[in-house]
């Protein structure tokens, strides 16, 4: 599982109740790899929790249950259906970003893509933001009517749906409308978390949050069908909001069903490139300039900083001013922004713009390229060195006093031209 953590708030604070996991447990909750064991074990604990009796997850194949999926898409959503006939979900009454009542039982007769979401996170939960604005344009007109996607909050600091209102608004979900972001009182979400097995974590001094990234799949009867996962697999935008949105549409009955955009996840990918191994190529268009491309073999020979970014993540806004500062500290080394599956380009011209920032940015529409270099969230910043390879991935916001550090750190002839 992957987790999110939130940002220092004057909010007052309270306290979400929970069994607290040992040492070891968080690092692996922290670290874990995604992959299709992590999603039977999600499974398993549907069926503990559900009371669900004698449906033994299945492995992540193209199955009855999930026709359109093929074996490496349903690998890539790390998703494991539950054979049979799955098993009820738990019905819940809470609020949505609109302020209107929203309850799991109001949307049956839909297939429903349930997930759990920190309102507050500006990493990992603004690659799944992505995934449903763009899995929303693959269903199309006639597949949206049928699907909804519905979070809940794990965010015991901020829950009220100011705060998911002001969430989705910020991560380009405010015009999808069949996207709904639950929130209510601290106990009544405890208890929805407690009912589908998820994990929450909280740190009341920081008012940071740790929590797991299940997504469920129901069908238009209220019943778990598969469970998946999002994180690092999410990055790779296309391929997996193709799969989140094929596996919805695989819940709706035979008649509803309809053609879902978006390309299959292509069979036996691998997981990208690390530290110390040779940077992954790629020829991208320019932001500027879509008819020309840049090629990352053109920059051979130069240290090169890439910076993964897209505007509707808030700390990669508020660091555009910072690399727009330090490109220009040392021209031998080359800084690339990357705007990964961006909904708006005019958006994210006009904040480079704004910015300053003159270093190119080429736009990896689908997110392919961040997922080879292993991006598990927004903003992430990859140092490659005159050979080509990786030497430095930092996910997370940096200042301009940070990227003055590591570049003297890991490129000793960096020379600043400031003071």
């Amino acid at each position: 599982m992957t987790d999110s953590k939130t940002s220092r708030s004057d909010t007052p604070a309270s306290e979400a109740s929970g069994t607290e996991p040992s040492r070891s447990t968080r690092r692996g909750l922290r670290f874990a790899g995604l992959g299709v064991v992590l999603a039977a074990a999600l499974v398993a604990v549907l069926l503990s929790v559900h009371g669900g009796s004698g449906a033994a997850p299945s492995s992540a194949t193209a199955s009855g249950t999930l026709p359109g999926i093929s074996p490496s898409t349903a690998a890539l959503l790390s998703l494991s259906p539950l054979s049979g006939t799955g098993v009820v979900a738990k019905d819940f009454h809470l609020t949505d970003q609109r302020g209107q009542p929203v309850s799991l039982g109001h949307f049956r007769g839909s297939s429903v893509v349930l997930s759990f979401n920190d309102d507050r996170c500006t990493d990992v939960c603004t690659l799944l933001a992505e995934d449903v604005v763009r899995a929303d344009q693959f269903l199309g007109a006639a597949g949206r009517s049928h699907v909804v996607f519905l979070s809940v909050n794990v965010n015991p600091f901020f829950a009220t749906p100011a705060y998911t209102k002001e969430w989705t608004d910020q991560n380009g979900l405010g015009a999808v409308g069949n996207w709904y972001f639950a929130t209510g009182s601290v106990p009544t979400l405890q208890a929805v978390w407690k009912d589908y097995g998820v994990y929450v974590g909280t740190e009341a001094k920081t008012q940071s949050v740790t929590h797991g990234t299940v997504i469920e799949y129901i069908d238009t009867e209220g019943r778990i069908r598969a469970a998946g996962d999002f994180g690092q697999n999410a990055v790779d935008v296309d391929p997996y909001s193709h799969g989140m949105a094929q596996a919805a549409v695989d819940q709706l009955p035979p008649a509803q069903r309809t053609v879902v955009a978006g390309p299959q996840a292509p069979a036996g990918g691998g997981t990208g490139a690390g530290l110390g191994q040779q940077a992954p190529l790629f020829d991208l268009p320019v932001l500027a300039d879509p008819a020309t491309k840049l090629s990352l073999v053109g920059q051979r020979g130069q240290p090169v900083v890439l910076n993964f970014w897209a505007s509707t993540c808030v700390n990669c806004r508020t660091e555009l001013k910072a690399f727009a500062q330090v490109a220009t500290e040392d021209p031998r080394i080359h800084f690339i922004g990357v705007d990964v599956a961006d909904p708006s380009a005019s958006t994210a011209t006009s904040l480079l713009r704004s910015a300053g920032a003159a270093y190119p940015t080429v736009v990896d529409s689908g997110g392919q390229t961040a997922s080879r270099y292993q991006v598990a969230g927004l903003p992430t910043t990859v140092y490659i060195d005159e050979t080509g390879k990786i030497t430095v991935v930092h996910p997370g916001a940096m200042t301009a006093e940070q990227l003055v550090y590591t570049l003297g750190q890991f490129f000793p002839n960096f020379v600043p031209s400031g003071p």
